[in-house]
């Protein structure tokens, strides 16, 4: 089989299953590494494919990363809701850490626990929380990222060895059934080192991060301890929580 048969086959299997790693490739077509790699290179010139990590996904089921301000704006009220209802999460006393997710910010605005340390690299949490008179606020050192309105870097991982935190509270920009997806290479590592520091892994997402994948799968759903969301979730991806011990949490209006 040349190349364009292969691409062909490829194409026709993303129709169908929407993505596709390069293990599916090697032992579909009986050809090594390098080659799948060399096809994938080939696929992704078409705007149709896009590059994932460790394979390739139709452009249509890939789902664009917004920047921060359009991401802030989106779901507003949604997100409100998710941050008021992880607020109640927060003890007094605890050491927490907030992630940069739009989702995670929210906490910020309905916390009343006393004598809390929050960790964070987030500008937009860590001014929130300047205005807290109950809140002690570490922010982690690193490199601006002004698109996302953090930092990070080497040194802003390293940091995280510093600490034992009872709750560290995450976003995601998918979640599978297979795990949480980040859009950046970076936050695979900072997300590992992240919960090995943590007592509990409480996950913030609204419903249009299921069944999205991103570049890099950061976390397993093990790795979660509780799930906080808006919505029901599809059965596949609510059982497979289920299955990895996940605590499912649907953040409700009516009793707000």
């Amino acid at each position: 089989m040349n190349q364009d048969e292969r691409l062909i086959r490829i194409l026709n299997f993303l129709e169908t299953h929407k993505t596709m790693n390069i293990k599916q490739m090697c032992d579909m077509y009986n050809i090594s590494r390098d080659t799948a790699r060399r096809d994938i290179v080939k696929l992704s010139k078409n705007n149709a494919v896009v590059r994932t990590y460790g394979g390739v996904a139709l452009s249509t089921f890939h789902k664009k990363i917004d920047n921060y301000q359009e991401r802030s704006l989106n779901e507003l009220e949604t997100k409100k809701l998710i941050g008021m209802e992880a607020s109640n999460y927060i003890a007094n006393n605890d050491m927490i850490y907030l992630d940069v997710s739009t989702t995670v910010n929210f906490i910020t605005q309905y916390f009343t626990s006393k004598n809390v340390t929050i960790v964070t690299n987030s500008i937009d949490s860590a001014y929130t929380l300047a205005q807290s008179e109950d809140a002690t606020i570490h922010f982690l050192g690193g490199v601006l990222k002004k698109s996302t309105r953090h930092v990070t870097g080497y040194s802003t991982t390293e940091k995280l060895k510093d600490y034992h935190f009872n709750k560290v509270f995450i976003g995601a920009v998918g979640i599978t059934d297979e795990g949480i997806y980040y859009g950046f290479e970076e936050d695979i590592h900072f997300k590992r080192e992240l919960i090995k520091h943590a007592d509990q892994v409480i996950l913030l997402a609204d419903h249009t991060k299921f069944h999205q994948r991103q570049n890099y799968k950061a976390l397993t759903l093990e790795s979660i301890d509780t799930f906080i969301t808006d919505q029901e979730l599809p059965n596949d991806l609510h059982n497979m929580m289920i299955k990895h011990g996940v605590e499912v949490i649907i953040a409700n209006q009516e009793e707000k």
